[in-house]
């Protein structure tokens, strides 16, 4: 009869040893721990299908902390994580992070493109200069009857020809190429803006990509959470293997969502520092806010701005004006130059010092430039009808970036307004009836998954607002690393041997 007494008793204290890993001995040990010295309690996270864990994954694994104890922080305020780490060689920063306008300043001095549009206006500057310049002079030696009567020859002497420019047609021609020297101004203009455009966006998808990671981070550690908690479920009887399993199967696809969250930081810090122009910067951790920062941009108030101000438009006006140039510097191409030629030198003949002059011009009876005029109109017809094509073609761009961009603003607003303070509110609702024992545990982790869930989707709303105003206040302009257009496309007439 004691035997028996001894066994029940030995199953009885093995029975609630076992119990003593649940949430209510979790809760036992809450109450006797002093608060001055009050800590998480931690579990062990393993995975039994998992191969055989390296000794440094085994200490991280010991020291992994599954925490019941204390609300997890949720803060709606950004997120800031560093960048992961880049090689030695790489050039670090002058600090541990970077703001958005020390990008824009190095785009500024580095990006190639803005290298390529300045030689354009240089180019073109160039070609205006030489338009203007008046012909050179042609000097030359002249001898006729060379060696008649045993002489020297009937005239022994020099040359000199000049082609003198009638009808203004340097000055036209200067005006011509100066205008393009202003389309290639206006151009480079409008490059900056897309290189400064392109770099706010780069910047506002890395930053995002490092608050998207630090939120999954979150979600990896609610999903080892929520494993432990079938474990020990499961040694108590009270889920299946099927759950256990189910609850495996989660954590290895938040894990690989990680690693995507972590590839894609990589490549938007590569895009980052490609715009930039300096591809050797060592990540960082860029400081700045997804948050809108402004009200929001009216229709109307837009659409006239860009149709106004808008790089694209003006190039396109200038030339509008280089094609009226170039009009009326073809119609007075016909004007006849003045050939001017002065000869001089010695006649040993009859033994005198004689000159000569001869005068002379083309007379414009077959060739009077017309289909050179006829083409020059037709440029100018062209010109004018893409001026108004490219304002349609921009009010239909900024229509559709308009809409992605209000869009973006109701999601964020609604985001930040009623749904995240709403998923909060029930986390800790729930959270705190876990500790009055009327929620499990597991309907805790529900609730904190949903609201890192609608983190996420804020911080995607956030970026999609932020890359639609960068657009609609840089005048649509992208493309920081493709080739600068030239100042006039091809099918206008350019230039001859020179240029006019």
């Amino acid at each position: 009869m004691k035997v028996k007494s001894s066994i029940a008793v030995s199953l009885l204290t093995c029975t609630l040893c076992g119990c003593a890993a649940g949430p209510a001995s979790y809760l036992a040990r809450k109450s006797e721990t002093p608060a001055a010295e009050k800590q998480e309690v931690s579990y062990t996270l393993s995975l039994e299908e998992e191969t055989a864990p390296t000794p440094e994954t085994q200490q991280a694994a010991e020291t992994k902390l599954v925490a019941h104890e204390e609300p997890v922080e949720l803060p709606l305020s950004e997120i800031a994580a560093p960048l992961p780490s880049e090689p030695d060689h790489t050039t670090a920063l002058p600090a541990n992070s970077c703001s958005l306008a020390e990008l824009e300043a190095l785009a500024q001095a580095h990006n190639p493109t803005l290298i390529q549009a300045q030689a354009q206006v240089d180019a073109a500057r160039g070609a205006a200069y030489q338009a203007g310049l008046k012909p050179n002079p042609v000097m030359g030696y002249k001898a006729d009857q060379i060696g008649i009567e045993g002489t020297a020859g009937e005239l022994q002497g020099a040359f000199v020809s000049q082609e003198i420019v009638t009808g203004g047609k340097l000055k036209l021609s200067r005006a011509k190429w100066t205008q393009q020297m202003c389309i290639a101004e206006t151009n480079l203009q409008a490059q900056c803006t897309r290189v400064l455009n392109d770099v706010q966006i780069h910047y506002y998808r890395t930053l995002a990509a490092q608050q998207l990671l630090a939120v999954q981070k979150q979600l990896l550690a609610n999903a080892e959470d929520n494993l432990q908690t079938h474990k020990e479920m499961f040694n108590l009887g009270q889920t299946n293997q099927s759950g256990l399993l189910q609850a495996e199967v989660d954590l290895q696809k938040v894990r690989l969502t990680l690693q995507t969250a972590e590839n894609d930081l990589e490549q938007e810090w590569r895009e980052l520092v490609a715009m930039v122009g300096v591809p050797e910067l060592a990540c960082t951790t860029l400081i700045g806010s997804l948050e809108p920062q402004s009200e929001l941009l009216d229709w109307n108030t837009v659409l006239n701005q860009l149709l106004e101000s808008s790089p694209e438009i003006v190039a396109a006006w200038e030339r509008v004006q280089h094609d009226e140039i170039t009009v009326e510097r073809e119609k007075v191409q016909p004007i006849p130059n003045v050939l001017l030629n002065v000869d001089f030198g010695h006649n040993y003949e009859t033994d005198n010092s004689v000159a000569g002059v001869s005068v002379g011009l083309p007379i414009p009876i077959f060739d009077r430039n017309q289909g050179t005029v006829d083409q020059a109109l037709a440029d100018l017809n062209q010109s004018r009808a893409n001026v108004k094509r490219l304002e349609l073609s921009l009010m239909s761009r900024l229509s559709h970036t308009y809409r992605d961009y209000r869009t973006s603003r109701q999601h964020v607003e609604a985001y930040r307004d009623r749904m995240l303070p709403k998923a909060k509110q029930a986390y800790e609702i729930t959270h705190d009836s876990y500790y009055k024992r009327r929620a499990p545990w597991l309907d805790v982790l529900m609730a904190q998954k949903m609201y890192l869930n609608l983190q996420q989707d804020y911080i995607q709303s956030q970026l999609q607002n932020q890359e639609t105003e960068v657009a609609i206040r840089g005048m649509l302009l992208t493309g920081g690393l493709n080739i600068p257009p030239a100042p006039m496309g091809g099918g206008h007439i350019d230039a001859v041997p020179k240029p006019r």
